[in-house]
């Protein structure tokens, strides 16, 4: 009887022990394969593309440097616009444009060489362990940083090209407009008439291309430099006829005509701060716009690189351990009592 029992005994034992090891099986078969716990079933598959992964990362860091250098172009266009140096903006702008076509020569090869990683198919959540897949989607998506850099150039140069010959125009009105003063006031009214007209051609210049502007930029400021710069030469020009028809005598239509001239030249802006202003808008319209999406652009590529290249600890440095919450320190032992 007693051997019986021992020998049931022995078998649940047994079985028991079986059971417990196919269960360990199935656990370890069951195993998330793309998991951390198990780097041995990716390892091989993951080194095989690793050289490839580290070339896209130098390709990607190589793009970002280049459009750095545009944000560098846009910069120096800005700054020769404000500084009147024609020849160092059309320098800018030409250096951007070829700019361009290095970025773009750079970005086909980074997708090019993505393209020939196996890294796209069904399987590869099998094949290769996450960090890998991860470092390689951070590497494509970054891609999508260079698209709107061509439209943002070129709306810089649309900008920047109007901006100047609208400086130019309104500049030059200035110049003539002071000409023909100084020749009025030397008592040459035919001569001074002829100038304002010379002067007037550059404001209808200047506001065809406000028209360019208005559908991009805020014309309001430039609207009123225009027009009171127009009334003021109207109204110098009314003044100098009627004094070239008196002959240089005091009449009512001279006293009339000098009454306009001073209101409208009352109206006048004080000094050239206008002309800031009206750069500043022109600026806001596109110009300043395009330099900040050309940084953005190159902020998001090298964030991309970031995280497709993240920084390892230093081999053999330990972790530090969560510290525990210190207890309150036991009372200390009373005295003896005497």
């Amino acid at each position: 009887m007693l051997r019986r029992i021992a020998l049931a005994v022995a078998w649940l034992a047994a079985a028991l022990a079986l059971a417990l090891g196919a269960a360990g099986i199935v656990a370890a078969l069951d195993h998330d394969p793309d998991g951390p716990g198990r780097p041995e079933l990716t390892w091989s598959a993951d080194r095989a593309v690793a050289p490839g992964l580290d070339a896209a990362s130098a390709d990607l860091q190589a793009l970002a440097d280049a459009v750095g250098v545009l944000g560098e172009n846009g910069r120096t266009a800005l700054g020769a616009l404000v500084g009147r140096d024609a020849d160092a903006l059309a320098g800018a702008i030409a250096a951007g444009t070829a700019q361009l076509d290095t970025i773009d020569v750079l970005a086909a090869t980074l997708d090019a060489d993505l393209a020939r990683l196996p890294l796209d198919g069904p399987d590869r959540t099998i094949r290769y362990a996450a960090a890998t897949i991860t470092r390689r989607d951070e590497l494509a998506a970054a891609l999508a940083a260079v698209a709107p850099l061509r439209p943002a150039w070129q709306r810089l140069a649309a900008g920047v090209v109007p901006a100047d010959e609208l400086t130019e125009h309104l500049l030059a009105h200035d110049r003539i407009a002071g000409e023909a003063v100084k020749l009025g006031g030397a008592g040459k009214y035919r001569e001074a008439v002829a100038r304002i007209g010379k002067a007037a051609a550059q404001l209808a210049a200047a506001r065809e291309i406000r028209d360019r502007l208005a559908a991009t930029v805020d014309v309001a400021t430039l609207d009123q430099w225009i027009e009171r710069n127009a009334a003021y030469d109207d109204a110098l020009r009314d003044l100098w006829d009627a004094l070239r028809r008196s002959q240089g005598r005091v009449t009512d239509a001279v006293r009339d005509a000098a009454a306009r001239e001073r209101a409208a030249k009352d109206q006048l802006p004080p000094d050239a701060r206008a002309l800031v202003v009206i750069l500043g808008d022109v600026a806001r319209g596109g110009l300043n716009q395009a330099v900040i999406a050309v940084e953005e652009a190159r902020g998001a590529l090298l964030a991309a690189y970031a995280r497709a290249n993240p920084v390892a600890p230093p081999a053999g440095e330990p972790t530090p351990a969560p510290s525990a919450t210190p207890e309150a320190p036991s009372p200390a032992p009373s005295a003896p009592q005497p």
